[in-house]
């Protein structure tokens, strides 16, 4: 028994290294290539990146890395060819939006009169910043004697409301209003921290979902880096997160980003907006910014009281941030941590460079939708600009925002004639709205098509400090490829493949 069963082994052994020793003599490159994981790419068209267009490259990958890429190059016999029509690099956004883990969605009208209408007393709104609610709270709690009550301030609220004064109709109109601005259902409604308006020392990647189906979809449309940002719900927001979209979940983090600081409404309009006190009503919202001169206030303070403790002293007043954000607004000040500002309006971009320049900040300029007001500053001081989304119809958090109704469609290609490098950002649309549409939408209006290619690559590799690792296709860096079935950004074409680190991470067919 045992003979017959070597003699067996010995059988099937042969069955395999016959085949196997006879592919490593007579075709050695296709051994090799299976051995070290290697690609081959065979394309029309190569679009590197920096504005050149290589025809007929043969693009050669090896473990993950770019190898070469030249025109007209021979494959070694025998190897997997991938023959394609065009190929770009992967796509960078360098301003995007994710849902995250612990998100709040805030619903179209006021929460107070969902909550109401669940327990039959919304007879009982009226509209205002305090509530008639009796002895239980509309959020559901026993109020307890002579303790305040954080959510509508018994015992000092008004139980008697009265609709038709004037006042109270103000108030409603303005709530509304709001509400209708922060409160849409997809994920521009989202924040995901209102305990402070100055958090510098949160990291936005906390609260990211490293399951979210938004990592999928952004790696379908091409886009293989992104730059996580914060939302716009306080002055001094957290810091952002830098990840790549494909790959194990546990490897996709590269590092943490710049602090967000927001110029602007966002910071008391969006989420359950601030408000102005009532009476002896005082919660979370009462005593931070409502105006934009408030933001100013709360933004000069926070970099003030992190200049005070590095000198020794201890700040005082209401709205002196705390320890461990100033520890993160000194590395700020020292250029150890970079600053990004979100200005929408003319004025707002003109306040964030006065402030910068009063505690000599340099800052990359996020969503700046009325840049077109103010091109020759930005040519001039040379600051990085985050562009987008450029749009002919608001949605999310703008729809509802004096700050989208002097956008203009073609303030993309001002900048690029004036010189500046901006990334194009699609922020948190996707689809047919994402960042291959917004390169095409910025052709349309003006931008040469090498340098719509280069705001959604290369320039934004500089703006992240990795463009010795993306951006375009160069020996020695990451082999994200996009492969398309036409010309890049074409109404006529599609995405076919995307490659992410050298594996076929998604692919049409």
């Amino acid at each position: 028994m045992s003979s017959c069963l070597l003699e067996n082994t010995i059988t099937s052994l042969r069955r395999v290294m016959i085949p196997l020793l006879l592919l490593i003599f007579c075709c050695p490159q296709a051994a090799i290539a299976q051995e070290e994981n290697s690609m081959f790419i065979r394309a029309a068209e190569a679009h590197v990146g920096d504005g050149t267009v290589i025809e007929n490259a043969l693009i050669v990958i090896k473990d993950g890395v770019i190898v070469s890429i030249v025109a007209g190059g021979a494959a070694p016999e025998g190897v997997a060819l991938l023959e394609v029509a065009v190929v770009s690099p992967g796509f960078i956004d360098a301003n995007v939006r994710l849902d995250v883990g612990d998100a709040i969605y805030y619903p179209g009208e006021d929460p107070r009169l969902q909550i109401l209408r669940a327990i039959g007393k919304q007879h009982l709104y009226h509209g205002g910043d305090v509530c008639p609610c009796g002895t239980v709270c509309p959020a559901l709690m026993l109020h307890i004697d002579d303790e305040s009550c954080l959510y509508c301030g018994w015992p000092d609220h008004d139980p008697h409301g009265d609709p038709h004064d004037l006042e109270q109709e103000l108030l409603e109109g303005a709530r509304e209003a709001r509400a209708a601005a922060a409160g849409v259902p997809d994920s521009s409604a989202v924040i995901n921290e209102q305990s402070s308006e100055v958090v510098p020392h949160f990291q936005v990647f906390d609260a990211i979902d490293h399951g979210s189906n938004d990592f999928d979809r952004l790696l379908r449309e091409g886009v293989t880096t992104v730059y996580i940002s914060p939302d716009s719900s306080a002055v001094v927001g957290a810091r952002g997160a830098l990840m790549r979209t494909g790959g194990a979940s546990s490897e996709r983090f590269i590092g943490s980003g710049a602090v967000k600081a927001v110029l602007g409404s966002d910071t008391y309009r969006y989420g359950s907006s601030n408000r102005p006190p009532f009476r002896t009503v005082v919660s979370v919202y009462t005593r931070r910014p409502a105006s934009r001169m408030g933001v100013g206030w709360v933004f000069r303070k926070a970099f003030h009281d992190a200049l005070l403790r590095g000198s020794g002293h201890e700040p005082s007043g209401a709205d002196t941030s705390s320890q461990e954000a100033s520890q993160v607004l000194t590395k700020v000040l020292t250029g150890d941590i970079p600053l990004r500002i979100q200005a929408r309006t003319g004025p707002d971009i003109e306040t964030a460079f006065r402030l910068c320049k009063e505690f000599g900040l340099s800052f990359t300029l996020e969503d700046p939708v009325e840049a077109w007001k103010r091109v020759d500053l930005l040519a001039e001081t040379g600051v990085p600009v985050v562009y987008g989304p450029i749009f002919d119809v608001p949605s999310g958090i703008l729809r509802g925002s004096v700050e989208s109704r002097q956008a203009r469609l073609n303030t993309v290609r001002d900048l690029a004639a004036a010189g500046i490098e901006l990334a194009l950002s699609a922020q948190d649309l996707r689809g047919e709205q994402g960042l291959a549409r917004q390169a095409m939408l910025a052709i349309r209006y003006g931008v040469d098509s090498a340098e719509a290619m280069r705001m959604v690559t290369l320039y934004p590799a500089r703006l992240l400090g990795v463009d010795k690792e993306v951006g375009t296709l160069e020996a020695g860096k990451r082999a994200d490829v996009v492969v398309w079935n036409g010309t890049p950004f074409s109404s006529l074409s599609r995405i076919e493949t995307v490659i992410h680190g050298g594996a076929i991470s998604f692919d049409r067919n």
